[in-house]
């Protein structure tokens, strides 16, 4: 038995014209599908959207169409991270420079510790976050007056792969 290539929210071998758009249709529908929308829509009945359904399945299928769009976005989401990062890092980078060559230029009685330390530390947490760095948060408390702690959840984002791909 040969198996098919035909992904399973393309138009299926033994599939009619007119009810591969129909299921289209169906699978467009995303959240809000159902049988009785597409038979409103297409001017058909219930039971023939409900025969077609059954006949090419139709839940199967719109269900692997949603998998596969979720996919995708999550995959572009990733890429659009990986280039904000970039282009993040680019910048700390820059003004890191900027920093270096602007104290070389101060004389050093004119200095303003506190503006130089600023800068310095502004530009080089935007370089590690934005290579992936998330920091450390760290909190001490008495223990009579301890609280629930405070937990954050930062998604990977592919930052795991990002060395290997770059």
């Amino acid at each position: 038995m040969a198996v098919s290539k035909v992904k399973p929210w393309e138009r299926q071998e033994t599939e009619t014209a007119k009810a591969y758009e129909a299921f289209s249709t169906y699978r467009d529908l995303g959240a809000e599908r159902s049988l009785a929308k597409v038979g409103q829509i297409l001017g058909k009945t219930k039971a023939m959207m409900e025969k077609w359904s059954s006949a090419n399945n139709w839940v199967e299928r719109a269900e692997a169409w949603d998998r596969e769009q979720d996919r995708i976005l999550q995959k572009q989401q990733i890429e659009d991270i990986k280039k904000m990062r970039k282009r993040h890092a680019n910048l700390a980078v820059a003004m890191l420079a900027k920093a270096a060559t602007a104290l070389k230029k101060i004389p050093d009685d004119e200095i303003k510790a506190a503006d130089v330390s600023r800068m310095v530390d502004v530009a080089s947490k935007l370089e590690r976050v934005s290579r992936g760095d998330v920091g450390e948060v760290v909190e001490e408390r008495q223990a009579e007056t301890m609280a629930d702690p405070v937990q954050f959840y930062m998604p990977d984002n592919g930052r795991d792969n990002q060395e290997e791909e770059e």
